[in-house]
């Protein structure tokens, strides 16, 4: 007379383990992004500022900098194109220096800034999310002495 079938425990551990690994490396990457790079080079050398602007606003809303010194801005944008308010575009207008830097959804765009005198300047994004008149669509760059 043959054996009843016993069905073999499954090994759920392995799977487990890289649910975790998985969700551990979304947890990291979410962090990165969320924080802010202000990095600076040698003396004398350009400043990285990295700012997020997103349908929430922009992050940080105040980027500071010093005076006297170059700036790769590394603007970037998270959002899809399937915001219905501007279609996933934002911009970082800061009209006090002439800067108008419109950023595609999904995407990153890098600008140069030269070596300024210190003072504070308003940006904002008119594209979406209410405009500039929204307050989370607002910020001011502060360049420092």
């Amino acid at each position: 007379m043959p054996r009843p079938y016993k069905a073999r425990p499954r090994r759920t551990w392995p799977r487990a383990m890289l649910f975790t690994a998985i969700a551990f490396a979304i947890v990291i990457a979410a962090i990165r992004l969320l924080q802010p790079e202000e990095l600076a080079t040698e003396d004398g050398g350009p400043v990285d500022v990295t700012v997020r602007i997103d349908m929430a606003g922009f992050t940080p809303p105040d980027i500071e900098i010093p005076a006297g010194r170059s700036v790769r801005l590394r603007i970037v944008n998270p959002d899809n194109t399937h915001h219905a308010d501007g279609g996933g575009w934002h911009q970082l207008a800061v009209p006090g220096i002439g800067l108008d830097a419109r950023i595609a959804p999904l995407s990153t765009r890098v600008v140069e800034l030269p070596a300024r005198a210190a003072g504070e300047y308003p940006f904002y994004c008119d594209v979406c999310c209410g405009g500039k008149e929204n307050p989370s669509m607002r910020g001011t760059l502060k360049i420092g002495a």
